[in-house]
């Protein structure tokens, strides 16, 4: 039996379109003698399809196109397994759809109707019979693989999850010579085939490199990655084919795959809008120099123009050198990129303001300008405006930016400040098109610098507290910062156990109230490719939200389990001390014969209290008669003359039981 993985790209929501792929699909397979065909998760409605899968219409259009796919192929005698998230039982389900024999299937919500039930055994994975090899569909690997029954041949697992630079397991083949998936196969006899997607579904991206294991774990069939294809092999039990040495396989270089991850980000985010072409304005710095590679790589150099927008506020030769640098830089970029370049003279703010202007408001209009000048430029040229703002700007400067025109896509939205040092040297590995002198520990330092500026300028305060503010920020590394938010925002991580809170902990914590007080301005700025363990719109916090992140200062951590738990110890213990003391008081009531209505009553409040007056009595009275009684021995045994012999005093311990009972 051969098996095909149909590696391919297309748009959301073009029913049409990708029907008429799956059939092309399934005929090429068909050609090399494929008899089931699998296409990617994603392909219908994305990672996150939220209430499309509500959509009434939407599914019927999708299932009258995948009825008419199905009377089309069934002449080629195949089977098409085609993922997606339906409405089913009134919540949403990823279902696969079986088009066989000129009908659509929906497998899992087919089958779960046939076990019934509500436990976890009707979502076992659905095992499906194709020339005597049994095929089981699996989405999630951490759960159904433990519910997979026995006698099993090929397991078909579909990656559902996007790529993340942190994880190399989503980078499907690039993931296998460090040793991933090959123990699924190995330990459990049974061959493994992962259908990856390739391309972006809105926020998510995927990387592409489906591959086939045989029942040892070994490589037999791979496919390219980052690009369309079609995989077809045979899968055949007990025998040895011929298998891919490691040295073959790809190897995951996360910022490499980081790179290719956002070319093709940008490709289908400029086609998704109906454009080729993307503008870019080019400031000669680090970040913007990048971004223009990339669009370049995405899109080709005659489909990406750079804006170039001057300066006018020079008053020293200091500032005409650093400008006349500034623009030596760019179009230098310009040339080695082989893109067009838009020049255009930002207006003076003074004569628009009536009033002088401070180098900060200078700066602020600036930016107000340029965007002002990238929206007109991207309208004119029908292009999409792409924005260099890093996640590091996002985290920070967000009230600072949210103000002015960014651009329609940031493809660095994910992606940390520092990082993009190495991400351009990786890039330069191919041609060197960013300037060496931008790649550099102090081109980061000089962007980070006017990034906590920018982050600075949107706080409000007495003018001791902002100078305070700026000295601690002022002393950071670009690496602390971006590792301080790293921890906070992609790993969640409690102030204590962030590594800069324990020396520099009000940096810290201003670092984090920055955070948190540009919730509201960052839905604001353009939309941006998720890349890594938790984007901002993963990661998204009520915007109103007045409390920040100080610690707990040395107190113990209180969580509602350990409340919960301590509650029921403490309800277990009063039970037990209850019951043990019902016990006793069973047991004196049957040895002095008191009944039960008696023992209720002494074991009252008011039978307590009485009981207590009691023993005070009967204690006091045992003592006297103790007194009496040694105090009135004579004789033979007397004290001389016939006088009593002395006593000691009577010590009340040596009598202890009323008193302590």
């Amino acid at each position: 039996m051969k098996l095909a993985l149909a590696q391919i790209d297309m748009r959301l929501g073009d029913i049409e379109g990708i029907c008429g792929r799956i059939e092309d699909q399934a005929r090429l397979a068909h050609e090399r003698g494929a008899r089931v065909l699998c296409v990617p998760a994603p392909l219908f409605m994305g990672t996150l399809p939220g209430g499309l899968v509500g959509a009434a219409d939407f599914e019927h259009d999708m299932l009258a196109g995948l009825t008419g796919v199905a009377e089309r192929i069934q002449e080629l005698d195949m089977i098409c397994i085609v993922p997606a998230a339906v409405s089913f039982e009134g919540q949403p389900l990823l279902d696969y759809m079986m088009l066989k024999d000129g009908h659509v299937v929906p497998a899992r919500s087919s089958i779960a109707l046939q076990r019934g039930g509500n436990g976890d055994a009707r979502w076992a994975p659905p095992v499906f019979d194709v020339d005597g090899v049994r095929i089981a569909v699996i989405f999630d690997l951490d759960r159904e693989l433990e519910m997979l029954p026995t006698g099993v041949d090929l397991i078909v697992y579909f990656q559902f999850n996007a790529f993340d630079m942190t994880d190399r397991e989503t980078a499907a083949i690039a993931a296998v010579r460090s040793g991933a998936y090959r123990k699924i196969a190995s330990k459990r006899s049974v061959w493994f085939a992962c259908m990856a997607p390739v391309g972006a579904y809105d926020e998510s991206v995927y990387t592409g490199g489906s591959f086939v294991l045989d029942d040892c774990g070994r490589v037999v069939a791979q496919a390219p990655c980052f690009e369309e294809s079609l995989l077809v092999q045979e899968i055949q039990r007990g025998v040895m084919l011929d298998a891919l040495e490691d040295h073959e396989l790809p190897e995951f270089r996360s910022e490499e795959w980081l790179w290719q991850a956002l070319v093709l980000a940008v490709r289908d985010n400029a086609r998704a809008r109906g454009t080729s072409r993307a503008v870019v304005a080019l400031e000669g710095d680090l970040p913007s120099s990048l971004l223009a590679a990339l669009a370049v790589d995405a899109l080709g150099p005659r489909n990406v123009i750079g804006l170039v927008l001057g300066r006018n506020r020079i008053f020293t030769p200091a500032q005409e050198e650093a400008e006349a640098a500034r623009c030596a830089a760019v179009r230098a970029i310009a040339e080695r990129l082989h893109i067009r370049t838009v020049e255009r003279d930002a207006p003076d703010a003074a004569p628009v303001l009536d009033r002088d202007v401070s180098a900060g408001d200078a700066e602020r209009l600036r930016s107000r300008t340029l965007g002002l000048m990238l929206e007109d430029t991207a309208l004119e040229l029908g292009a999409m405006a792409l924005s260099p703002l890093s996640k590091t700007e996002y985290a920070l400067a967000a009230p600072a930016l949210c103000g002015g025109y960014q651009g329609d896509y940031a493809p660095f939205g994910d992606v940390y400040l520092s990082t993009l040092e190495f991400v351009a040297r990786v890039r330069n590995r191919t041609s060197a098109v960013v300037p060496q002198e931008l790649v550099t520990l102090n081109a980061v330092e000089d962007c980070m610098e006017r990034v906590l500026a920018r982050a600075l300028s949107t706080l409000d305060g007495p003018v001791d507290m902002l100078d305070r503010a700026a000295q601690l920020l002022g002393g950071l590394e670009p690496g602390e910062v971006d590792g301080t938010l790293e921890s906070h925002v992609d790993r969640n991580r409690p102030f204590d156990d962030i590594p800069m809170a324990a020396g520099k902990p009000e940096a810290c914590s201003l670092l984090l109230m920055l955070v948190r007080q540009g919730e509201a301005a960052r839905r604001q700025l353009p939309t941006a490719p998720i890349v890594s363990a938790r984007s901002f719109v993963e990661r998204a916090w009520p915007y109103m939200l007045a409390w920040s992140d100080l610690g707990l200062s040395g107190k113990e951590r209180m969580t509602v389990d350990a409340l919960a738990r301590a509650e029921v110890n403490r309800f277990a213990d009063e039970d037990t001390s209850e019951r043990m003391r019902g016990e006793m008081m069973g047991l004196l009531g049957d040895l002095l014969g008191i009944s039960p209505e008696q023992m209720e009553e002494l074991r009252s409040e008011d039978g307590q209290r009485r009981l207590h007056e009691g023993m005070k009595k009967f204690e006091g009275e045992v003592q006297d008669a103790i007194e009496k009684m040694m105090g009135g021995q004579g004789g033979p045994q007397g004290g001389p003359q016939g006088t009593p012999m002395p006593q000691p005093p009577v010590d009340p311990r040596q009598f202890p039981f009323f008193s302590q009972n």
